[in-house]
């Protein structure tokens, strides 16, 4: 297994699991520490050996993403326009990472901590608000049904005795 090999496992297996951000940073480090490993005169297959196979690697990672609270959003993969001008899926390319030309994607992680927060303080108030909603509505019934109930007997007793 080469280099690019490696990585394209490690982007195949991450893909979906992890936010894209996460995939670009791992595979700049891979990148990089491959590079730095083979420029020291290892072979590919020693360096696999001490940090494992892409699969056991993106295990790995998808754990620590996870216990981070990074779990996946569905974009683990990003669309990149190829030069021909027709949508590929992004496979992962030296050149384009160096260069920078990768596009940033933004996204909201749902899944932290103050964003589960701010969903409970926001049920809440939405709660409160229908509670104050409700009992303004029964205090004004409350307030009025001595005069609205004392309205309803006269009329009722008014109907009952003019027909007989």
């Amino acid at each position: 297994m080469n280099k690019d090999e490696f990585l394209r496992r490690l982007e195949e297996a991450l893909s979906g699991e992890v936010p894209a951000s996460v995939i670009r940073d791992n595979l700049n480090y891979y990148a990089d520490y491959l590079s730095q490993e083979l420029g020291k005169g290892r072979t590919m297959d020693e360096i696999i050996e001490e940090i494992g196979e892409p699969n056991i690697v993106a295990r790995t990672i998808i754990d620590s993403a996870e216990a981070a609270g990074e779990t996946g959003d569905g974009y683990g993969s990003f669309e990149d326009a190829s030069p021909r001008g027709d949508d590929r899926r992004s496979t992962y390319s030296q050149e384009s990472y160096q260069n920078g030309s990768t596009p940033n994607i933004h996204y909201f992680d749902l899944n932290k901590w103050y964003w589960k927060l701010a969903l409970v303080v926001l049920l809440f108030l939405v709660i409160s608000v229908v509670f104050s909603i409700m009992g303004g509505v029964f205090y004004l019934l409350i307030r009025f049904s001595g005069p609205i109930l004392m309205c309803l007997i006269i009329y009722w007793l008014v109907k009952n005795f003019r027909g007989r």
